[in-house]
């Protein structure tokens, strides 16, 4: 069984980008870790707080070496300052991180974020071939190239492999998923469905707003199905080991009363 640990920064708050880390672990499986409130911003990275942080974030990485897979630590441009320094102070001990993810938005603010990231990481001693790129919100028939062209410049440079076919194009299915707050992995391994509980709802004569809102719910689920095959393309492209839908529930959602994927958010 591969044990891994997958580090994903966000460059932006963007609904793709929140969304990033949920669908890799729907490939993937094994822990989705996000672990905030890590209390350390701007300058204050230097002081006391960031090496308690910094134990913070050890005791997070230990609970996911404690797992039969590892998984997928998501980590928010707020606090990707104490994660590069945590990886940098760590990094000869960390050998289960064996793959950093950086996304990106075709905005300039979040492409020169994403830059200032990549240089930090490769900066902390991450071999550039453990880097990838992952693009978001990419325009219909747009090339990568000159969608994020200060990020394919940069990785150029710094010898960081771009896969054009690393890309999660223009949809509103995940500004949607974000907003009725889905499980977005379990929806994609079918271990929770709408159209099940709306049914439900509708036999068991629920209040009008219950059942609407899980209308509203089915609707969003259907977007995401449809868009499966291109999440799925996504994660080979990054080089990501990829396990089976009836795997994915076994591991996270063992129970049949369980109606949401594990998502363990430490603080």
């Amino acid at each position: 069984m591969t044990h891994l640990i997958v580090a994903h920064f966000q460059s932006s708050n963007t609904a793709a980008q929140a969304s990033a880390a949920q669908i890799l672990h729907a490939q993937t499986g094994g822990m989705l870790l996000k672990p905030g409130l890590l209390d350390v911003r701007g300058d204050d990275v230097s002081s006391t707080r960031l090496a308690e942080s910094e134990d913070t974030l050890q005791d997070h990485y230990c609970t996911m070496m404690t797992s039969p897979r590892g998984g997928i630590i998501d980590v928010s441009p707020e606090d990707q300052n104490v994660m590069i320094a945590f990886i940098q102070a760590r990094r000869h001990v960390l050998t289960e991180l064996k793959t950093i993810i950086v996304s990106v938005s075709p905005d300039t603010t979040s492409q020169l974020a994403a830059v200032e990231t990549l240089t930090a990481i490769c900066a902390a001693g991450v071999n550039p071939a453990s880097i990838g790129i992952l693009g978001t919100d990419l325009p219909a028939d747009a090339r990568f190239d000159d969608v994020y062209p200060a990020v394919v410049e940069y990785a150029r440079e710094a010898q960081i492999t771009v896969s054009p076919e690393a890309v999660l194009p223009v949809s509103t299915s995940l500004a949607k998923a974000q907003q009725f707050k889905m499980p977005i992995a379990a929806v994609l391994n079918r271990a929770v469905d709408f159209e099940t509980e709306l049914t439900a709802a509708r036999l068991n004569s629920a209040p009008e707003k219950i059942v609407h809102a899980l209308a509203h719910k089915v609707i969003a689920q259907r977007d995401l199905l449809g868009t499966a095959d291109t999440f799925k393309r996504v994660v080979d492209a990054l080089g990501l080991p990829c396990i089976s839908q009836d795997e994915w529930r076994a591991e996270c959602a063992p129970t049949t009363n369980r109606k949401r994927a594990r998502t363990v958010a430490l603080d």
